[in-house]
């Protein structure tokens, strides 16, 4: 069934982005991240003061931030506004996302050589202009909705209420070699599970698919960090009543590094929803944005706008 209503958006995107350290990743420096519990007041003391990194430390916990292969764990929260507008959108409407993306790096010897598996979960809470009732309209005719006049009252008032809750679940799962910086690469399995608390909040359907990863990473500054991450998701199981899906999310990363902790670049998701008509296949949006790393006492913290 095509959409009863076609949708024009304008995608603008807030990222606050936190790296929070979990497990203490730098080789041969446990000692002066994670303080050690020791008796005394004296000594506590002593153990927080060698706790903070030192600026050849925040070089890299800044690489391995920006290491989408990085051996850090991290939690990344990102949030993002768009605005939809489209000839039956009353006054446009605006779309809430915000991600957790937990980050877990698990070393692997592989003959002899250094590897990294990656698992990182999205959990996403939405918050859409559409009353929770519009998820009966999905797999139902147009002609139906013209017929039933409950339908037709859903239709009409689609955009008279805002439904908010969690959405569907991604889980990308990558293995690749363990390198600071130069050129790095991966591979593994994507896949979306419909978990959305409201039809309206998700997709409905059980998804799965291949993920690669390929990067420049600079190693001084002055240099570019590039390179894309690539996720594709076909439907295989979920609701009878909604559609097959067939997407792609095309991640790339252009990234000038200023400092020894700073970025500006931009890092956008083209996403291709190749079961969509030709006009509303692809979305492209662009941006710009500042990234570096901070200390809040001994933690150390990556914000992105």
């Amino acid at each position: 069934m095509k959409p009863f209503y076609r949708l024009i958006s304008i995608r603008t995107v807030l990222l606050l982005a936190y790296a929070v350290f979990v497990v203490p990743c730098l080789a041969g420096s446990e000692s002066n991240l994670v303080a050690q519990a020791t008796s005394g007041k004296e000594a506590s003391k002593q153990s927080a003061l060698s706790a903070e990194p030192s600026p050849e430390e925040m070089e890299k916990i800044a690489k391995m931030t920006s290491n989408p292969l990085g051996a850090a764990w991290m939690l990344w929260t990102q949030n993002d506004y768009s605005e939809v507008r489209g000839d039956l959108v009353p006054g446009g409407q605006r779309v809430n996302s915000t991600k957790f993306q937990p980050v877990m790096s698990f070393p692997i010897d592989l003959a002899g050589d250094d590897w990294n598996l990656i698992v990182r979960p999205v959990f996403q809470f939405q918050s859409v202009p559409l009353d929770k009732d519009v998820g009966e309209l999905f797999g139902v005719s147009e002609t139906d909705i013209i017929a039933d006049p409950d339908l037709s009252r859903i239709a009409l008032n689609a955009f008279d209420g805002r439904t908010s809750g969690f959405g569907d679940t991604a889980l990308l799962t990558l293995l690749g070699p363990d390198r600071l910086d130069g050129f790095i690469w991966g591979a593994g399995i994507s896949q979306i599970f419909p978990t959305a608390e409201e039809d309206v909040l998700g997709q409905g359907k059980w998804q799965a698919g291949p993920a690669a990863l390929i990067a420049r990473l600079a190693p001084n500054v002055g240099g570019f960090n590039l390179g894309a991450l690539v996720q594709h998701w076909w439907s295989y199981a979920g609701d009878g009543d909604r559609e097959d899906t067939s997407q792609t999310d095309i991640q790339y990363f252009i990234n000038y590094r200023l400092t020894k902790t700073a970025l500006v670049g931009m890092t956008p998701n083209i996403r291709i929803n190749w079961e969509a008509d030709n006009d509303d296949k692809l979305t492209l949006p662009v941006g710009l944005g500042y990234s570096n790393v901070y200390k809040i006492g001994p933690l150390p913290i990556r914000l992105a706008a």
